[in-house]
């Protein structure tokens, strides 16, 4: 059977969406029953996010990825006298590797679901349809937020790799809101001093700051051809969507912004063994990181260590994984890492980031059995951070809430060699969607349809410094 023959064979209708929610009682077919359907379709274009799209997406042979990484350009001073002999200079580079990482998720439709809806919508190509888009989620989180020190199963992604990182306000006053656009002028002086001048570069923000960086800019002059008069300039005031700035194009990403605090409940208590933390009050603070970022930390916890000895650390637990909540309020586990903040006194401001971990436990085949926070506790033995936070990450804090939450703005070097723009995959034949994610029937099992979507890739890190990480700035 031809499974993926197209994604909807009514699409030349060029019907709209599907309209109406279907019942999910048991025995009755689950959520497709004709009886209930009217004669729409699904949307079957798959486009991938345009974070993705922005990247160079190399297809590549065998896991791993070899390239050159430049650390330094060739040295200053370059005048000299009419016979003197020239010093050889050279740019730094060193022979770098990156292993591709297996994503992937499988899914399954009941012949009796395809049966029953045949008329009205081809239910596999719809079940396929949300698990690529569910697929491409989890691909967006980790080209930002991925780690590979805290999780080895996923690529690090542009937190782990700009160390042009700035805390543009005061973290005390949960960020301040910018009144001018210097804030951008910065960081694309920043990219151009180091050589990013020229490169493709794009803006990653959120939608609410967009807004906020349009209002900013009060006066746009648009050309405007009119009839009998040729072009006429006029002038609109601020509130115009900007596309781009400086011709640097802006994306909008929903990835950006904290939209919710930790939920479980979160207990630190003193571990006698395991660690080198001296006797001392520590304060801490655990924030979730979903697909849309860095969200807001609980409340801050007190654990006070007095066992006279320095082999004790602190415990934390989660009652549960942090949960999101659905359109409808239904609870799902959404959080793929999270941040440990520790310090030696209360406040957040002097709580720094000393420990990320997954949010997920695996077996030893590296597949998923858990979650972290319920079925295993996180220990915390040294203030002193380790592989899984980078140098230009421990100076942060975490974010707090004011009249509306922080966030950060990114400022992406997308050049392939000089910059953080090249997405090595790897695969094999498949209904392919941008040559990097897979989609791959399964054999039938019973009476259910089983499919694979799939991706082999890892995010590239050439050369960092032409890009550049804004932190702790608002909307509002």
């Amino acid at each position: 059977m031809e499974l993926i023959r197209q994604f909807n064979k009514y699409a030349q209708d060029n019907q709209s969406l599907i309209q109406k929610a279907l019942t999910t009682a048991t025995g009755v077919g689950a959520a497709l029953i004709p009886e209930n359907l009217e004669k729409l379709i699904t949307d079957t274009l798959i486009r991938l996010s345009p974070e993705l799209a922005m990247a160079l997406m190399k297809k590549i042979s065998g896991k791993t990825h070899e390239f050159n990484r430049l650390i330094q350009r060739p040295s200053r001073g370059g005048a000299m006298g009419e016979n003197a002999t020239t010093p050889i200079t050279n740019s730094k580079t060193v022979r770098d590797s990156v292993e591709l990482k297996i994503i992937r998720r499988k899914g399954k439709v009941t012949n009796f679901m395809i049966d029953t809806s045949e008329e009205y919508i081809d239910a596999a190509a719809y079940e396929m349809e949300n698990h690529i888009q569910a697929h491409v989620l989890d691909l967006i989180y980790y080209l930002i937020w991925g780690n590979a020190n805290a999780n080895a199963y996923e690529f690090s992604g542009l937190e782990q790799f700009i160390a042009s990182r700035h805390v543009a306000f005061s973290a005390a006053e949960g960020g301040a809101v910018p009144t001018t656009l210097a804030f951008l002028d910065d960081m694309i002086d920043w990219s151009n001093r180091r050589g990013g001048a020229r490169h493709t570069r794009t803006f990653l923000m959120s939608p609410e700051m967009l807004s906020k960086v349009s209002s900013l800019l009060t006066n746009v002059r648009l050309n405007q051809g009119l009839i009998g008069n040729g072009l006429t300039q006029v002038e609109i005031g601020g509130g115009w969507r900007l596309n781009a700035y400086r011709d640097i194009p802006i994306i909008e990403t929903t990835s950006l912004s904290p939209v919710e605090t930790m939920t479980p409940t979160v207990t630190a208590v003193e571990a006698a063994t395991g660690g080198s933390l001296s006797d001392d009050t520590y304060y801490v603070y655990v924030a979730p990181v979903t697909v849309e970022g860095e969200q807001l930390p609980c409340t801050e916890k007190t654990v006070i260590l007095n066992e006279g000895t320095a082999v004790q650390a602190i415990k934390i637990d989660f009652s549960a994984p942090h949960y999101s909540s659905d359109y409808e309020g239904n609870q799902y586990a959404s959080a793929y890492a999270y941040k440990i903040y520790v310090g030696i006194a209360t406040g957040s401001v002097n709580c720094p980031l000393v420990k990320m971990v997954s949010a997920f436990t695996y077996d030893s085949e590296g597949a998923p059995n858990g979650d972290n926070g319920v079925d295993a506790s996180i220990y915390v033995t040294t203030l002193t951070p380790g592989d899984d936070v980078p140098t230009h990450l421990q100076a942060d804090t975490p974010l707090i809430t004011s009249t509306t939450n922080p966030q950060s703005i990114i400022l992406w070097d997308t050049d392939p060699i000089q910059g953080l723009g090249k997405l090595p995959f790897t695969n094999k034949p498949g209904d392919r969607f941008e040559g990097m994610v897979v989609t791959k029937p399964l054999a039938e099992t019973d009476d259910f349809i089983n499919f694979l979507i799939k991706s082999y890739t890892a995010l590239t890190d050439s050369y960092e410094a032409t890009s550049y990480w804004l932190r702790n700035i608002r909307p509002a």
